[in-house]
């Protein structure tokens, strides 16, 4: 290794840690000891860090020692650099990417964001090129549900860095040792059904497209509706994925909106709040009232407060998922030894925000 890599391995020990010994450090960076002295006395003169007995500390360190200020702090560099893909930078993501930028400037981290597009192929070269380019750990959200058995999985499990797969789950049994940190949605899912059941609804259904989180929505509504004895009231509405300029997604929710009131359907949960937007404009036209008649739950809550009638929502921990993963990078940065630590696969729960689309029924 050339100096210039020894000295940015050593700066950034001296944050992680705050202190380094010559001898096994020196091991760790395959040079003599010799020679990382004579780099430790280099960065000394240029006002990087302070020698002391068997090695060097950080200069924040070395003023908290010997002045007792814990505010003293040497100028602040990147002590890591930390890669993040995600499928879209618009709609769900803004909030997981502020949340990952939020962490990453407490910990004096740089961030690397990627799009892309819910391409297969793009997300595995991102991958590719961010792990070859030497940042430091990888967060990453595939476009699709599960990734098992196809060469991103490969990639990631064999991966020499930490990876953290954000908003998807890994499966136990080939997952290795990669963690993810994601939405409960089938929580969530449960959550909108267990309030709508105690304002009084029965008959509620639900209405998605395809997307990541689906699955799990459907899950858990099919879950609480069978622990409430309403199995026989369910509804499960698929919705097309909308073309530009195609009106399938309109006279889809026209379809269902019928669906629901032939069989004296009181209540929906709609993914994604955009369609549940759509859907509850769709019912005012057709004479349906919201919540007098009919009640809506949006999922996802990005723009429910700005309906016609302002939307009851769930609302997944976006924001919180990013600064959790980027949290989970960091520590594993910090922990040198990955065998020596349990693999975390962390749910975080939606929470229901509620709003004007839901009331008592009489």
């Amino acid at each position: 290794m050339f100096a210039p890599g020894r000295h940015d391995a050593i700066l950034k020990e001296l944050e992680l840690r705050g202190a380094l010994e010559v001898t096994p450090f020196a091991a760790k960076l395959g040079a003599s000891t010799m020679t990382l002295r004579r780099d430790l006395a280099e960065l000394e003169e240029r006002g990087l860090l302070v020698r002391v007995h068997g090695g060097a500390v950080s200069r924040s360190v070395a003023a908290q020692r010997e002045e007792g200020d814990s505010g003293a702090r040497a100028p602040r560099r990147p002590v890591a650099t930390i890669g993040m893909i995600t499928p879209s930078a618009s709609y769900y993501y803004p909030e997981v990417i502020r949340g990952a930028r939020d962490a990453a400037r407490e910990l004096n981290c740089r961030l690397v964001l990627g799009t892309t597009n819910y391409s297969e192929r793009e997300e595995l070269r991102q991958a590719e090129r961010l792990i070859a380019g030497g940042v430091d750990a990888l967060m990453i959200t595939p476009s699709s549900v599960h990734i098992e058995g196809t060469p991103l999985h490969d990639l990631l499990v064999d991966a020499p860095i930490p990876v953290v797969v954000v908003e998807r789950a890994i499966d136990e049994r080939a997952g290795g040792r990669l963690e993810c940190v994601r939405s409960d949605h089938g929580y969530g899912a449960e959550l909108a059904v267990r309030h709508l059941a105690a304002l009084g609804h029965r008959r509620i259904a639900l209405a998605a497209r395809e997307t990541p989180t689906t699955p799990w929505v459907v899950d858990g509504y099919t879950r609480a509706m069978g622990r409430m004895g309403n199995g026989d009231a369910m509804l499960h509405h698929a919705l097309p994925t909308p073309d530009v300029g195609d009106d399938g997604q309109v006279e889809a929710l026209g379809r269902f909106l019928a669906d629901c009131l032939e069989r004296q359907i009181t209540a929906a949960i709609v993914l994604s709040d955009v369609d549940a937007v759509a859907f509850a404009d769709l019912a005012a036209d057709r004479g349906v009232r919201v919540p007098e008649d009919f009640a809506v739950i949006a999922y996802d809550d990005e723009i429910a407060a700005l309906a016609r009638v302002p939307l009851t929502a769930i609302a997944p921990p976006k924001r919180d998922l990013g600064y959790a993963a980027m949290r989970l990078c960091f520590d594993r940065i910090k922990q040198a030894d990955a065998s020596s630590r349990a693999v975390t696969r962390t749910a975080m729960l939606p929470e229901l925000i509620e709003r004007e689309s839901t009331r008592i029924v009489a």
